[in-house]
């Protein structure tokens, strides 16, 4: 029975130590007091602890990019308020889900650019300048595109506004 428990268990662990921990092991502490983590060049999203409710944050961040970037063109600068007031809410790092400390540090980054470009496009709203807010807006979705050619590959560009 011994010998029975013991061979289970070699070949568990044989089996179970695969290349998920390995990876998990790959990642590189950024900062020991924060003890935030780099992704691996694959861009892990491990990080995501309510993936469905992330991937529904980040289409209506889509959706809301869509109707803004028509609402610039338009010059339609009551539905651009209403906008920018939903984007100034919208946050990536919170959408994951987790502690901030336990999210790589790129990720934080990206969301900090998204957030200062955002800014930037309320401002040039607010002003009612149709060639500073258009320039603005292509910084928010830059910092889209950036964020998605990291840790989302499969749609690295948010050519979808055009």
């Amino acid at each position: 029975m011994k010998k029975f428990i013991a061979v289970t268990f070699a070949i568990a662990c044989l089996f179970g130590c695969g290349k998920k921990e390995t990876e998990n092991l790959e990642q590189k502490m950024v900062s020991p007091e924060t003890k935030q983590t780099e992704a691996s060049p694959r861009g892990d999203l491990g990080f995501i602890k309510n993936e469905q409710g992330f991937i529904v944050h980040m289409k209506d961040i889509k959706v809301l990019l869509k109707h803004l970037s028509s609402s610039i063109n338009q010059q339609n600068w009551e539905a651009i308020k209403q906008d920018t007031k939903k984007l100034k809410e919208a946050s990536p790092v919170a959408f994951t889900g987790a502690n901030k400390k336990d999210l790589p540090a790129e990720f934080i980054n990206l969301d900090v650019k998204f957030h200062m470009s955002a800014q930037e496009l309320i401002g040039a709203c607010q002003e009612k300048n149709k060639d500073r807010a258009t320039a603005a807006f292509f910084k928010v979705v830059n910092s889209c595109d950036e964020c998605h050619a990291k840790y989302n590959p499969k749609e690295a560009s948010t050519s979808w506004f055009q």
